[in-house]
């Protein structure tokens, strides 16, 4: 499809610094243990939901 921008003609596909403005950096030593903390957290949450999920189902079985 053809767009009108400005002065010049496109077919809707960003321009090419669009994609490359660099490299994400790594997040640092602190930063990534934290994401692991919460991670591990929220994963421990679900854990328990299922937990109760499987004792309702044996029970009401």
């Amino acid at each position: 499809m053809w767009h009108r921008r400005s002065w010049r003609f496109y077919f809707g596909i960003p321009h090419f610094g669009f994609y490359f403005h660099g490299p994400k950096p790594f997040p640092g030593k602190e930063e990534y243990l934290n994401m692991l903390r919460e991670y591990k957290k929220e994963l421990e949450e679900e854990l328990q939901e299922v937990e109760k999920e499987v004792n309702e189902v044996r029970e009401s079985s």
